[in-house]
């Protein structure tokens, strides 16, 4: 991919993952607000391709901007529409991206068509499982994303992408600092259309050491994720690691499938240098409840008897 091609996806990524989580305490909630515009910057190493040893570096430094409206929204886990929204579910239409790699560089594909960068979109069907002021948040997620890989000239779609999750988040402000940890677990399941675009060796392109292979969809191995975010004032740092496991994946007889574990991870830092006076609307599937206030019950004031005057006291 060129090289003003992957700038662009690096942007779009580091855009969705500059926006901060709420915070609070026990006696205090930081809202963000509606619109906020600022500059970020940020790295990751990732590998070129998932199952590939060889990996790539990318950093960039850009103005992006965030919003947070009642129905639409740009975040931390990128855009989405909210369809349908209750007191512990929501049905949102979502939208991801994903850096492209070095494929072209990588010797186990030599001669093999370029791997190009992402996008995804489609439903997610979120499902609130507890939720408490100043404790974990549970969740179970499953967004199902149609995939298209493009070089932004031209745009191929290379099928589906389902990764149900389950995710514990928390948020902590402590001295006026606001602290957050999302970890998150689950499995991949993909189309064939999907594996055969990243898997897939035609024969045309078999050699004695890359013999010709065709995936299957179903299962693509699994992810544990947790992302550390950190906030003072209008300044933001957040950072990830992600594990990736392939073993049992459909495709993991692919000879393009070198290794079946990769470790990824990345850091952000964002500046704000604009927001909005109104505030996001609270949405209470995606963030903790407000926390509850006590009201004292007043204590009852007992009078102290008065003697009786009319009763006389013996001599």
């Amino acid at each position: 991919m060129k090289p003003l091609y992957s700038a662009a996806f690096g942007l779009a990524a580091l855009i969705l993952a500059c926006c901060p989580v709420l915070a609070n305490d026990e006696s205090e909630q930081i809202r963000d607000p509606k619109w906020e515009v600022g500059v970020g910057g940020g790295g990751t190493v990732f590998p070129d391709y998932r199952g590939a040893e060889h990996f790539s570096s990318f950093g960039i430094l850009a103005p992006y901007a965030a919003y947070r409206g009642e129905r639409f929204r740009i975040g931390r886990e990128g855009a989405a529409a909210s369809l349908i929204e209750d007191f512990n579910t929501e049905l949102s239409l979502s939208l991801a991206t994903s850096l492209p790699g070095d494929a072209d560089d990588n010797p186990n594909r030599e001669d093999m068509p370029d791997i190009e960068g992402t996008f995804e979109i489609g439903p997610s069907l979120d499902f609130v499982l507890r939720r408490e002021p100043r404790r974990w948040v549970h969740r179970i997620r499953i967004p199902a994303r149609a995939v298209v890989a493009t070089d932004l000239q031209s745009f191929e779609p290379i099928g589906w992408l389902i990764h149900p999750n389950y995710e514990m988040s928390r948020n902590w402000l402590v001295n006026g600092t606001s602290w957050g940890l999302t970890l998150s677990l689950g499995p991949l399941f993909a189309t064939e259309k999907y594996h055969d675009y990243f898997y897939e060796v035609d024969p045309q392109f078999a050699r004695p050491d890359r013999p010709a292979f065709a995936a299957g969809g179903g299962y693509s191995g699994a992810r544990a994720n947790a992302v550390v975010t950190w906030r003072r004032g209008d300044t933001r740092i957040g950072a990830f690691v992600l594990y990736d496991n392939l073993a049992g994946a459909d495709f993991a007889d692919s000879p393009l499938v070198e290794t079946e574990q990769a470790v990824i991870f990345g850091i952000g830092i964002a500046r704000r240098i604009w927001k909005s006076e109104e505030l996001a609307p609270y949405s209470p599937v995606r963030e903790p409840p407000e926390p509850k206030r006590l009201k004292r019950s007043k204590t009852p004031v007992i009078e102290p008897a008065q003697p009786d005057e009319s009763v006389g006291v013996a001599e």
